[in-house]
Parts: C-alpha cells; structure tokens; sequence
C-alpha cells in the first residue's frame, strides 16, 4: 500500500487490524453491516483501504442499533469498545450534545468501534427504511433508504442499490458490500503525496445525477423496446 507521511504505515496497519477484528464480532453476533462512504470509496477505487484513510465507515440499519446496544456491556479485550451514542434514537437533526462522562466523544454516527490501543475507529452510521418527512404511504411505496449525510441533510437512494448485500474483498479482509458500490459513490477523490503529505482532490457525483442518468437510461430502453 501507498505511503507518505511517517505515520501511514503503522495507521493502516491498525485500521486494516480493527476492520478485521469488527468481521469477527459482527459475523459472531449476526450483525448486518456494508462498509460507506470513504470507505466504499476506497473499495472502488483502490480495492480496498484508502492510503489516506483516518477511520472507517459502515452502515448498518437504524433498527439494528439496539442490537449494538445490547452488545456495548460484553468484553471484547482490553484493546476494543463498542460505544453506542445515547442519543441514537434521534432522527433527522443533530444530537444533541457529546457524554464525555461516559467517554463518548462523537455526535454524528450512531456507534463506534474503537481501538483504544491505536487510537483507530470505525463509524457505524444508520441507514433508514423511510424518510421522517415523507408519509407512511409515500415511504412504502418509494421502496428508498435515507441517510442523514455530513451536511445534515437527508439523501436517498433506491433500496436495490444496497441490497442484497454482497460478500467482497477489501485489501484482502472478507466484508460485506452493497449490491451496486458504483451508483452509491458520492465523490471521486484524486490522492498525491506533495512534500511528505496527502493532497486530495474530489468530483462530486450528486445522487439526484445518478437516479436522473438512470431513468434516462430506462426511458431509452423503453423507447426502443
């Protein structure tokens, strides 16, 4: 794998490490996860760890962090933790504050799996079967998932994206992947090493873009038939 500052190798050793130590806990307690957004990035474009990756990024259903919860008690070793936000349940805004008292030092994801021993994690975001501003009729129907993205906002996509899941390799280390990776990448990233440092440049790919492109598609093939 690529390095270029003094640090890489050693970090991602450790988050390659903690990825595989979350397959055996999650395949021991049947979690069902697909590994996001960098971290899918990193899967399409390089087939596996981005060389500039900090942390990792799965998804899992809304519904299923209560499973999380009842695993956060269990002793994993003394280099793992499972920390669940108490606030998880909260849907569509911000939670509402850290609970450092209880060591939890993140807002956004629902959960984290940490590597106290080399400071490495991996986000574990909700995905939702509805969206909170549309009716019980409209989410039935729309057949979409919603997640709240990193700009607080809601963004959508159809639930064949996703699943079923799919089995797949990432830098040699067995994880589950969504069905269609490609149409679920929301930007491109360009790495360099300048001087010692990852520059990162990015194309936005915006969903809405890829949902239209598809039923350009679609309508075309009808047209045709």
């Amino acid at each position: 794998m690529h390095t270029c500052t003094p640090n890489d190798d050693l970090r991602q050793r450790a988050l390659l490490y903690t990825l595989l130590q979350w397959t055996q806990l999650a395949r021991k307690n049947k979690i069902r996860y697909w590994i996001a957004h960098e971290t899918l990035n990193g899967y399409v474009q390089w087939h596996g760890l981005s060389p500039h990756a900090l942390d990792l990024d799965i998804l899992v259903m809304a519904q299923d962090t209560s499973h999380l919860v009842e695993l956060r008690p269990l002793h994993f070793s003394s280099d793992y933790e499972l920390k669940v936000h108490p606030q998880w349940h909260i849907v569509g805004k911000r939670k509402g504050s850290y609970f450092n008292a209880e060591g939890t030092d993140f807002v956004e994801p629902n959960a984290r799996f940490i590597n106290r021993k080399d400071h490495v994690y991996i986000n574990i975001w909700p995905m939702h079967d509805y969206h909170p501003n549309q009716t019980k009729t409209e989410n039935l129907t729309k057949e979409m998932f919603n997640e709240y993205d990193e700009n607080y906002k809601w963004k959508s996509s159809p639930k064949e994206w996703t699943f079923p899941l799919k089995p797949c390799r990432f830098s040699g280390i067995n994880v589950y992947c969504p069905a269609e990776p490609e149409k679920l990448i929301t930007n491109i990233s360009s790495i360099i090493c300048i001087n010692g440092s990852w520059q990162k440049f990015h194309e936005r790919i915006t969903t809405k873009t890829i949902i239209t492109n598809e039923n350009s598609k679609i309508a075309k093939q009808t047209t045709t038939a």
